[in-house]
């Protein structure tokens, strides 16, 4: 009997370290997982160890991402240029887009650093440090909704994005069906212009070009193939626009109607003829962000008033 109470107790004994081994194991399983694992826009997989409570954008397309998904509370530092929301302006900075400083992110202990198209080279530089990097180079309106689903996957925001993403693309359904009425021939020739000196334009390679497609108007520069080509009076005078679009800003030069006026022989150009100068935010129009909406209302509105009023 004792051998058998003996043989009874070890047995015990051994299931009980067994169990506490297996749940050990457990324990160290998931405590060596990650939060997530996202591939990012330029096909790097890269691991987010945990949810991250410490975020740092290096551009303000990223920084308005990050703030429209509810980001807010986790962001600690900024660049130089990040100026929207108006709560981004607290924000410790970083630096500028192509110049972040690295000293400064370090002292600011990101588990995150949302980075873009200038900073390639500063990945391997995070990756050694262990901080985690996620590269954000959208090119279209379909590209900035897939920036916003990225954040928000490596932040655990889904819900967030889901809901602004389908908020705008509700404000686009409603801006294309309004101009759909609007027959090809009859759409507005529309010249933005980027820069003054030299004389720069978006062409049909431009996220800019896309937003004016987006609003109903033709760009008289679609058919060039890259992004912000330079151009001539002469070929401008020639396609003849009949609304001239120019940012509040382009850097720290500012533009405006007087400008325009007084260049010689643009007295001929239709909208020049009908004062069909308008000014919009630089901002809203060329980041690839949740604002993209905002500039192509404003822009339909200025092409089309009648159907939306």
């Amino acid at each position: 009997m004792k051998r058998i109470f003996y043989t009874l107790l070890f047995i015990i004994a051994l299931g009980a370290v067994l169990m506490s081994a297996v749940g050990c194991g457990d324990a160290n399983t998931m405590n060596n997982e990650s939060f997530a694992m996202v591939i990012d826009q330029l096909g790097r997989e890269v691991i987010i160890p945990s949810v991250p409570e410490r975020v740092i954008s290096l551009s303000p397309s990223n920084t308005e991402i990050a703030y429209a998904i509810g980001l807010g509370d986790s962001i600690v530092g900024v660049t130089d240029y990040c100026n929207y929301p108006e709560e981004a302006l607290a924000k410790d900075k970083i630096g500028g887009f192509s110049s972040p400083n690295i000293e400064k992110i370090v002292i600011l202990e990101p588990d995150l650093v949302l980075a873009g198209n200038k900073h390639e080279e500063l990945i391997v530089k995070f990756e050694e440090m262990g901080i985690p990097v996620i590269m954000l180079v959208p090119e279209s309106i379909e590209d900035a909704f897939a920036a916003m689903e990225l954040v928000a996957e490596a932040t655990g925001k889904s819900k967030e994005a889901e809901d602004v993403i389908s908020g705008i693309k509700n404000r686009l359904d409603t801006v294309r069906d309004k101009v759909a009425s609007v027959s090809d021939k009859d759409r507005v020739r529309v010249y933005y212009e980027v820069y003054s000196d030299p004389l720069m334009t978006a062409g049909g390679a431009s996220l800019i070009n896309e937003v004016i497609s987006a609003a109903g108007g033709k760009n008289i520069f679609a058919d060039v193939n890259e992004s912000y080509p330079k151009i001539s009076s002469e070929v401008l005078i020639e396609r003849d626009p009949q609304v001239i679009i120019f940012p509040d800003t382009h850097g720290s030069e500012a533009f405006g109607t007087d400008l325009l006026k007084d260049r010689p022989l643009w007295s001929e150009i239709t909208a020049v003829k009908e004062n069909a100068l308008f000014k919009i935010s630089s901002d809203s129009i060329s980041r690839p962000g949740p604002r993209l909406i905002d500039a192509v209302e404003d822009l339909a509105s200025i092409f089309y008033p009648e159907l939306f009023q």
